[in-house]
């Protein structure tokens, strides 16, 4: 192979170079440098003078067409950085060239693969707080309008109405609704933004779940629930804060209790899991749909909205739970099947042994 057909830096052939040789030999058999070949022939020979003029015009036009090709691809590659900066983040670049060109537009092609998943990410956040806004918007707007409509109604109707007492009641009920989800806001957006403060100790889950689990038994008597408790010999101790686990199991034990109808079963139980602790809560419950599943732990998100928005609740409990389980470095799972019942399962990791030697 000649020395002009051999590869450039990188790896590219030359073709580029040999590109301006053929323009440069047409160029001089033209005859256009006829002119300096007669200038120049006085003190050269006039094939130096011809060899001086063929490989500048070679040279030149070498630059030229080079030049040429870079500064195309470039203003290609310009154009499409203009429509990312418009906002148009999904259009696509030109073909990838080899080379530094190559390399460049790899590297925009990254820039704007992360542009545009931050966009993502901000809009998705942005639709959430739209979406949050309104959820308390709506949820706060109810109580309020209740407790406005029978406070008016028992100021018209006096004190000696028979219906004073009850309007009162429902006032003060509604009164407690909304204080419970100011208060559950307020812990789930400390929760979110790790301002709440977790005290840390060993404790038995055991232990915790046994004395959550006696505070429910009457009101499941009362409702007509068979409720029934399950616990190793085993205290399954775990690092976490008690309190916080407890509230954890007694917005589970809640929920089992509003969805479980007369008849019904719920059960808590706890057992050793390889190098976990676990607790769950299953009842014989309504059942959650399988499309609901995945947002069931979500702000604001009520199960069978349209049978079930009567019984209460802010709709943030498991959304609580979650955060909780989550900051203890724990998990939260569950299951469930429509009009056969549902079972929440929490994971923790058991608290290292101690030696007392």
């Amino acid at each position: 192979m000649s020395g002009w057909a051999s590869p450039v830096p990188n790896g590219r052939p030359a073709r580029r170079i040999l590109l301006g040789q053929v323009l440069g030999v047409l160029v001089i058999g033209l005859g256009l440098f006829h002119p300096l070949e007669r200038a120049l022939a006085a003190g050269l020979g006039e094939g130096m003078v011809s060899t001086i003029a063929a490989v500048a015009i070679t040279a030149g036009a070498t630059a030229y067409v080079i030049n040429r090709l870079f500064i195309r691809r470039l203003r290609r590659l310009n154009a499409v950085l203009e429509e990312v900066a418009a906002g148009d983040l999904e259009r696509k670049l030109p073909a990838k060239a080899g080379g530094e060109i190559g390399q460049l537009t790899a590297s925009i092609e990254r820039m704007i693969g992360t542009l545009r998943s931050n966009y993502d990410e901000l809009k998705t956040n942005d639709d959430l707080r739209r979406q949050l806004i309104a959820n308390v918007s709506h949820e706060l707007r109810t109580p309020l309008t209740s407790i406005q409509g029978y406070l008016e109604t028992a100021k018209l109707a006096g004190p000696e109405s028979p219906d004073f007492a009850r309007n009162l009641d429902i006032c003060i009920r509604e009164s407690k609704k909304l204080s419970r989800l100011v208060q559950d806001l307020f812990e789930l957006s400390k929760l979110d933004t790790q301002h709440l403060e977790f005290h840390f100790e060993v404790v038995s889950l055991v232990e915790l779940a046994d004395q959550v689990g006696l505070a429910f038994e009457q009101r499941m008597e009362e409702k007509g629930i068979e409720f029934s408790t399950s616990f190793p010999d085993d205290a399954l101790e775990v690092l976490g804060d008690g309190n916080r686990l407890g509230q954890v199991i007694t917005n589970l034990l809640g929920n089992a209790a509003v969805f479980t109808r007369e008849g019904g079963r719920v059960e808590l139980r706890c057992e050793r899991v390889g190098p976990r602790a676990c607790l769950t809560v299953a009842d014989t419950g309504i059942g959650i749909p399988e499309g609901d599943l995945p947002h069931i732990f979500e702000s604001f998100f009520h199960l069978e909205k349209s049978r079930t928005r009567n019984l209460g609740g802010t709709g943030l409990g498991l959304a609580i739970c979650k955060a909780i389980v989550e900051a203890h470095g724990g998990e939260i799972s569950v299951e469930s099947v429509v009009g056969e019942g549902t079972s929440f399962h929490v994971g923790l990791d058991l608290a290292p042994e101690v030696d007392d030697d």
